[in-house]
Order: structure tokens, then C-alpha cells, then sequence
């Protein structure tokens, strides 16, 4: 998809405030390797407009990388002297070439979750850590059911394309890939979004954005009239007056033990039970 990187940093900034946590884990690895040790070769995946550069740069040696030159135009604005590549996921430009992989809230997007993790595991060195968080299995239910029922109203199909795993399945997908996991944790994060009444809509415009493009002005307004009504009574905070989505995440480490050929005779489908 095509990123708006203002509307995503001015609506959506708190989904790199929430990385905090994750940039800890970081931190974490790096004290474990010991005074004395050489800095960590970071690689923040699907870095955007750069929200989690300067912490890991204070860690290690960071690059960044995403396949959205808009994102990426943003991100070298506010930090000219980063290291940032163009790149997919699925096929990054490096092999063996990092300490730890950091991706926050990117790998949800990916459809191919097999090719993204063989990539992943690619670019890291023999024992380098995988610290990352994505959307958990129950991601967003509320909302993505209310926009399927907006989009029913104006004879469209909703067809999610986000991944938004089962915690055990996760973790044996992760093994297929040649990771070892070393913690995971599901939970429950109710979110309030930014800009009052008109919060949800932004966030419909930013992430569904590909279907919403399917319709003219007048009636995309409606859809989306339409899927804040259906939203409202279990998504609308009136005292805060703000929405607050329905997040659940899974968060997780995970240890490059082996480097593997392809993934081990399974699917996606077969794994995830998609």
C-alpha cells in the first residue's frame, strides 16, 4: 500500500511510543553481551519515518529499512546522517550482516510471513535475536467487523489482509524459519486514537485505504459514516470523548539457531491455519 508518512506520524504516534518497551529488549541483549563487546549491529525492519533510529542508535550501529520511499523521505529528513535502505521485507539486501533484528508493528502487513521470517533469519548472524511485536489474534476484531459491515451496506466484501496470529502458531513458524523462541506474550491493549470524533475515520483512511480508494467522494464518506455507527457503541469513549481500538499484541524474541533452506515442507496456510 501507498503510506500517507504525515498522516501516520501525526495520527499514529503512538505506535512508537508503545516500541519503548521494545527498544528495552534491545538494551537488555546488548548488557548481556558484557563490557567490553563489540556494539550491536541493529536492523530495524520496516523502520518508517524513523521513530526507533535515535534509541537504537544509542544501542548499536542501526540501519533502517522499509519499502515505503515516502516513509523512508520522512524519516532521512529527521535523521539526516542514519543509514536507511529502500527494501521489502521479504528480501533484504543483507546476509549475515546483524546482531538483532527490531521490527515494531510491520510484521502484520506482510502476507508472505514464511518469506519475511527466511528473510529475517538471512540477514541476521549466527545467533542474533529477533526482537519484534505485531498485531495478536483478535487484532482490531471490533473495528475490522465494523468495516465489513459498512462495506456490505455498499455492496463491497472486506477481505482482511492484516495477520494477526495465534501465539502457538506463531511460535512454530518461527521454528520453521530456524529461530528459537526465547519469550512470547499475547495481551490485550485498548488504544485511544487521536483527533476526537473524527479519530476513526483517520484510521480507516490510513489502513484500509486500498478498498476506501474503490469508491467515489460522496460515497466513501458514507462508508465511513457507516462504519463509525457500527463502531460507536463499543468503540466510542464518550467521557475521553476519543475512540479506542481494540488492539491486542504478541510480542516475542527469538534466537537464529540454524540458517535453513526453504521452510521445512510447510506453508503458511498449514502453520497458521489461515
Amino acid at each position: 500500500m501507498e503510506w500517507d508518512a504525515e498522516l501516520y506520524d501525526g495520527q499514529h504516534g503512538y505506535v512508537g511510543a508503545y516500541g519503548e518497551e521494545l527498544v528495552q529488549l534491545v538494551r537488555e541483549e546488548a548488557a548481556a553481551r558484557g563490557e567490553g563487546a563489540e556494539p550491536l549491529r541493529i536492523l530495524d525492519v520496516g523502520c518508517g519515518t524513523g521513530a526507533h533510529l535515535d534509541a537504537l542508535g544509542e544501542i548499536g550501529a542501526v540501519t533502517g529499512a522499509d519499502s515505503s520511499a515516502a516513509m523512508l523521505e520522512k524519516a532521512r529528513r529527521a535523521h539526516p546522517d542514519a543509514r536507511l535502505v529502500e527494501a521489502d521485507a521479504c528480501a533484504l539486501p543483507f546476509e549475515g550482516a546483524f546482531d538483532v533484528a527490531f521490527s515494531n508493528a510491520v510484521f502484520h502487513w506482510v502476507p508472505d510471513q514464511v518469506a519475511l521470517l527466511k528473510s529475517v533469519a538471512g540477514a541476521l548472524a549466527d545467533g542474533g535475536l529477533l526482537v519484534a511485536e505485531m498485531g495478536a489474534h483478535g487484532n482490531i476484531a471490533r473495528i475490522e467487523e465494523g468495516y465489513a459491515q459498512a462495506l456490505r451496506k455498499h455492496s463491497g466484501d472486506y477481505a482482511g489482509r492484516f495477520c494477526f496470529p495465534k501465539e502457538p502458531a506463531y511460535r512454530r513458524l518461527l521454528g520453521i524459519a530456524g529461530f528459537e523462541v526465547e519469550r512470547m506474550e499475547a495481551a490485550g491493549r485498548p488504544t485511544p486514537l487521536a483527533g476526537g470524533r473524527a479519530g476513526l475515520r483517520r484510521f480507516a483512511e490510513q489502513f484500509f485505504a486500498k478498498s476506501l480508494a474503490l469508491y467515489r467522494d460522496a460515497e466513501r464518506a458514507a462508508v465511513l459514516d457507516d462504519f463509525e455507527q457500527a463502531c460507536e457503541p463499543d468503540l466510542w469513549d464518550a467521557e475521553a470523548a476519543c475512540w479506542v481500538a481494540d488492539y491486542r499484541r504478541l510480542r516475542f524474541t527469538a534466537r537464529k539457531v540454524r540458517s535453513v533452506r526453504g521452510a521445512g515442507g510447510m506453508d503458511q496456510l498449514s502453520v497458521l491455519g489461515s
